[in-house]
């Protein structure tokens, strides 16, 4: 990252160069300064090369999927050869402390007969498409931060600031880095309580993104005023929530234009506006997920201060393909505690720290959240939550892999462990379903609506 002069001080994690930067004018990079997204730093804003101990790979963006894979099939693990190059368990984790979160070195503590981690060789393989890496270099010179960062302006079909000067940037990265134009995928919810009982949900996500889509530009993406995000998720189980299904409208200015969501209760037979769709709502089975946690984080950034830390390398998870095979049964896969670490996979990654703090006079149940973001997907892959008492509470993980038919690295199965009540929650597990290609027989943008709940949401 570049070193500008309103730097406050240099963070003790910045062992990789970089630095904690101040929020100040919604500056965009000069062309000189994005011009480093084809040299020194790929088009996503990670550093191109390896690390000096040979431990983290140079990304390859010439990456190929494996032979035979067509669109529609389940993801193939180009890996499945791979042994470990290291397992921490409760005898060793102290000697690399350096690399695990407060979350992790927590489920040691919790979990020291069962939890371990298996690190495997890092990759770093597979791009983008053209249309994601042109418009994230675009988005570095025009894309800027409105309303105290609660919206961008300038933004469009990529991350929008591949070279962050700020916390808050990396909040939006975060938010819109690199996705599909249209995703449709049916997938299971897992809560596990602390006797090892299980509670399963299955729900329909259509999620249709007009910023990624390709027969538009920055123009007339903000000519047609189009929302970022369209989403339905439709519920099949458990049976006493059998036909809900809620509608979401996301945009990239959250003044002007806050998140719209509108819900259906099959006994109720009305679809009605969801104003609770935000901030620390809980949700989901086990209530153990709040809005703004979802996928790490997800919502208004109005009541934290954000804070750029640093840079450093963890051991995170990644390529998770073997998490996702098909016929493992949710008990083996999902036992009480913690997920089954024989398929679990964790690699070396460099990663950005960014913390944030609960302004004063604002409430929310987290007090502090600690995000450990993977540079070369903008993915908060590890999650902590603290109370407002200052103790670590929740956290989460989440599983990537490469979609060949997008192409790129993208979230998948996401973690919510709750150490206070020993349970977790598994969001979006892959395993039982045929999942469809991303960006084909896309719905149109006026499927999104409130009428179209009812139509679903016949038991």
């Amino acid at each position: 990252m570049i070193i500008r002069k309103n730097i406050l001080s240099v963070s003790k994690l910045a062992v990789l160069g970089f630095a904690a930067f101040a929020l100040g004018a919604n500056a965009k990079v000069s062309p000189e300064e994005a011009k480093r997204l084809d040299s020194e730093l790929t088009p996503m804003g990670a550093i191109r090369a390896g690390n000096e101990a040979g431990t983290i790979p140079a990304w390859n963006p010439d990456f190929k999927p494996p032979e035979g894979y067509t669109p529609g099939d389940r993801y193939p693990d180009p890996y499945k050869d791979e042994k470990p190059i290291l397992t921490l368990t409760k005898e060793n984790y102290r000697e690399h402390m350096d690399k695990l979160s407060p979350g992790m070195a927590a489920m040691f503590k919790m979990y020291p007969r069962s939890f371990k981690m298996h690190i495997y060789p890092s990759h770093r393989d597979g791009g983008y498409s053209d249309f994601i890496i042109k418009n994230t270099r675009l988005n570095a010179t025009r894309a800027e931060l409105i309303n105290s960062g609660n919206g961008i302006k300038h933004a469009f079909g990529g991350s929008p600031f591949p070279i962050p000067q700020n916390g808050l940037e990396v909040v939006w990265n975060m938010t819109v880095a690199a996705g599909p134009l249209y995703r449709e995928s049916t997938t299971h919810d897992v809560m596990v309580y602390r006797n090892g009982r299980q509670l399963l949900g299955r729900n329909t996500i259509v999620r249709l993104t007009p910023y990624f889509n390709p027969e538009l530009d920055l123009e007339s993406y903000e000519e047609q005023e189009m929302p970022r995000l369209l989403q339905i998720n439709l519920t099949h189980a458990p049976t006493r929530d059998k036909g809900k299904s809620t509608l979401v409208h996301e945009f990239l200015d959250r003044d002007e234009s806050p998140r719209a969501a509108w819900s259906y209760t099959p006994g109720v037979r009305r679809v009605r506006r969801a104003p609770t769709v935000s901030y620390d709502t809980p949700q989901g089975l086990g209530k153990i997920r709040t809005t703004d946690s979802s996928y790490g984080f997800n919502g208004n950034v109005d009541k934290y201060d954000w804070t750029l830390v640093g840079k450093k390398e963890m051991y995170i998870p990644y390529n998770s393909y073997k998490f996702e095979q098909e016929g493992v049964e949710f008990k083996e896969l999902l036992p009480k505690g913690h997920p089954n670490p024989e398929y679990m996979r964790y690699e070396l990654h460099r990663v950005l720290v960014l913390e944030a703090n609960l302004k004063k006079g604002e409430r929310n149940v987290y007090k502090k959240r600690q995000f450990f973001i993977d540079e070369d997907t903008w993915l908060p892959v590890l999650v902590d939550q603290y109370d407002n008492r200052g103790t670590l509470w929740r956290t989460s993980l989440q599983n990537a892999i490469n979609m060949y038919d997008l192409p790129g690295v993208q979230r998948r199965t996401m973690f919510y462990f709750d150490l206070i009540s020993r349970e977790y929650l598994a969001s979006e597990v892959y395993n039982r379903e045929k999942q469809k290609p991303v960006n084909e027989n896309a719905k149109q943008v006026s499927y999104f609506k409130p009428g179209t709940l009812r139509k679903l949401g016949v038991r």
